[in-house]
């Protein structure tokens, strides 16, 4: 079985799932993922790229949306939903976008934006409980959220949009909640395909390998956006202070399960972490990583790439250059070819949406089928 090399040559290689067939016509509908991640020679490492989504994301124009819509959870939680596109045709696709890790819908608005310009379908946000400015009404937060939060959130979006086909876009760790959701509900997703963007894979050990200055950084954004912005209602579960102490972000993981409504940290991971259910995924899905990520580093794509490519409908593509979430190509870098390589796979994946997936046509050669080259 062909490898990944420690430091590809190539800026993509691309990785199918056993649907062979599937991952190369998906291919080649899409442009950019047969070239890669073209940044310019002063954005190529992921430092830089780092900085450009920082940029990019805070100078983005202010969000335009239709709706705003908060939705109690049977434990008394409150999410919400952020529509853009409302006015659209009933049968438009529908794209739900899950945010980052202390994020929203409104840290995502370029790349909303970009979204609802590139295909033209209605976009909604799914925001987790304490962000976006929600109150936490219920004792409980994670990181990762909550896979019945996110059913609630699919209900009531297919309640609101019945003739279209709903698609998924996780964005860092909102992708751990996208795979979460699509392993536990297996056939039964009312996702009809998925785009993972910078996962960690698996929940803690997927952050060990983060750069340390980035772990640190993280710590301690999260301790403050988790814990001490709501300290009055989680002030009195057992484990917050020692949560708070966390030093990294495994830390803050393995001390969390307390204020997530677990007993201890294996029930906590059992009911939280993508990868423990990642082998029952049937939904189509596209997987972005880059090589340079200080966040999520490349070694997950390794340590999981044979669990990844059991999967039917998968195209794993490990870019040269990138970052964590940035992909910024073109001369001043301002063009994101991961929002280019998401929209082309979405347009791709719904004109498949109609086939099933029969198992009498997978092709069980798992491998890369595509390797760009300079």
């Amino acid at each position: 079985m062909p490898t990944v090399s420690a430091k590809t040559s190539a800026p993509i290689t691309i990785f199918s799932g056993t649907d062979r067939d599937w991952s190369e016509d998906i291919v080649s509908q899409c442009p950019s993922l047969q070239v890669g991640c073209r940044a310019p020679r002063w954005a190529r490492n992921g430092h830089t790229q780092a900085a450009l989504t920082v940029f990019h994301d805070e100078y983005a124009p202010a969000a335009v949306g239709d709706d705003d819509e908060r939705r109690a959870m049977a434990d008394g939680g409150t999410v919400s939903l952020q529509w853009a596109g409302l006015n659209e045709p009933a049968q438009t696709p529908v794209l739900v976008v899950l945010h980052t890790i202390c994020g929203s819908g409104d840290s995502l608005r370029r790349f909303i934006a970009s979204m609802r310009r590139r295909l033209g379908w209605v976009v909604v946000a799914c925001n987790r409980r304490g962000h976006a400015n929600l109150p936490l009404t219920a004792p409980r937060i994670n990181t990762m959220g909550f896979p019945d939060d996110l059913d609630a959130q699919l209900i009531r979006i297919s309640e609101r949009r019945p003739q279209a086909r709903l698609y998924g876009a996780g964005i860092s760790a909102g992708s751990g909640l996208l795979v979460r959701y699509l392993g536990e509900k297996r056939g039964a997703s009312r996702l009809a395909a998925a785009v993972a963007v910078c996962p960690a894979y698996d929940v803690p050990n997927g952050l060990r390998s983060a750069h340390p200055r980035y772990d640190a950084y993280m710590t301690r954004k999260m301790v403050r956006f988790f814990l001490e912005e709501h300290r009055d209602v989680l002030g009195g579960v057992d484990g917050f202070e020692h949560c708070a102490a966390a030093r990294t972000m495994v830390e803050f993981h393995e001390r969390l399960y307390p204020l997530a409504g677990f007993d201890t940290a294996e029930t906590y991971n059992d009911a939280s972490d993508p990868m423990r259910v990642a082998a029952d995924l049937t939904t189509p899905i596209l997987v972005l990583n880059a090589e340079d990520d200080p966040v999520c580093s490349a070694s997950n794509v390794r340590r999981h790439r044979d669990a990844m490519q059991r999967l039917p409908r998968v195209v794993t593509a490990l870019t040269r250059y990138g970052g964590h979430c940035g992909f910024y190509e073109g001369t001043g870098a301002a063009t994101s070819w991961s929002d280019r390589a998401v929209a082309e796979y979405l347009l791709a994946a719904d004109t498949d949406a109609g086939s099933a997936c029969p198992s009498s046509a997978v092709d069980a050669r798992p491998g890369p089928i595509a390797s760009a080259r300079t």
